[in-house]
């Protein structure tokens, strides 16, 4: 990663092999039976998926990012043997597939909220629109069984945000750190991607007497 080294206006672009094990560790989420459909491109889209969500997501700068994507167009090509604009034309919202377009790539288990931990498939997400009403669904069941309403307008950024928590807590020793300003909604969302994943939220109460 030559092209990607930390700067003063860029200290956290610390990338090693530890990143890139992750993205072989996002891969192996994937089931035998999640194969299937669009041409059999799954496993290449999760490969692409799970570099975005690693490497992506941490950079800050434009330039950087279209770098990054150009890349992975190219290493899917020469690598993969596989056509890029193909692999992902379902994404197209214009003639061309554009960088933006990357933002409709989802892959979680998060679509079948009903199920157990271990039955549920980590699995393309068929749309945003269909994602959405998942996520609405499980808001209004998360009103119904607390004491602290969450009146959320769920809108694309927050799904976009909803799906890399959920992905961070699907992982094993899956970490984050959630960047943004006060009110921008961090809590809330990770409240819910928690009752999404049906775990147990714990926040520390930070007090005189906390060590």
């Amino acid at each position: 990663m030559k092209s990607l080294l930390p700067t003063p206006a860029k200290s956290h672009y610390t990338f090693n092999l530890r990143d890139f094990s992750r993205v072989v560790q996002g891969c192996l989420l994937l089931r035998r039976e999640s194969l299937g459909g669009r041409g059999g491109g799954t496993m290449t889209r999760l490969f692409v998926h799970e570099v975005l969500r690693v490497f992506y997501d941490r950079l800050v700068d434009a330039a950087d990012r279209a770098w990054l994507y150009a890349l992975v167009a190219a290493v899917v090509k020469e690598h993969f043997r596989e056509s890029f604009e193909q692999l992902f034309d379902h994404l197209k919202t214009d003639e061309r597939l554009a960088e933006e377009d990357m933002c409709n790539l989802l892959f979680g288990d998060y679509m079948n909220p009903e199920l157990e931990e271990d039955e549920r498939p980590y699995a393309e997400v068929p749309s945003m629109e269909s994602f959405g009403q998942v996520v609405e669904l499980c808001l209004e069941e998360y009103n119904q069984t607390h004491k602290n309403r969450m009146d959320l307008v769920i809108f694309r950024y927050v799904l976009e945000h909803l799906s890399r928590i959920s992905r961070v807590l699907k992982q094993p020793g899956g970490n984050a750190l959630l960047v943004g300003v006060g009110g921008s909604g961090r809590q809330s969302i990770t409240r819910l991607a928690t009752s999404m994943a049906h775990m147990t939220l714990f926040q520390p109460e930070i007090s005189k007497s906390y060590a």
